[in-house]
């Protein structure tokens, strides 16, 4: 099995039109999708916690537990941004 590759392109974000919506409404998003996404992994078995796919660009194995934690890091990456945004706009006015 192989994890479908990146959108480097970012057209879902695009398509979300994700750049004109108020903060306050994405980060409410997040948080669903997030307490979504752990509530499945509070569920999850050990056997598939250890399953695994290939990286399409890595060409290396992923196993869930990894996936779930480049998501983390990835969620991250985005909080730091929207941190950034609303500083940046804090300091405008």
């Amino acid at each position: 099995m192989e994890l479908r590759p990146a959108d480097l392109q970012n057209s879902k974000t695009d398509l979300a039109n994700h750049n004109d919506t108020p903060i306050e409404e994405l980060l409410d998003t997040f948080r669903k999708v997030r307490y979504q996404t752990i509530m499945l992994l509070e569920n999850i078995d050990e056997q598939t916690v250890f399953k695994s796919a290939l990286h399409p660009r890595l060409k290396t194995p992923m196993r869930t537990m990894d996936l779930f934690l480049f998501v983390a890091e990835h969620d991250d990456h985005h909080l730091a941004k929207i941190s950034e945004i609303v500083k940046t706009k804090n300091a405008k006015k």
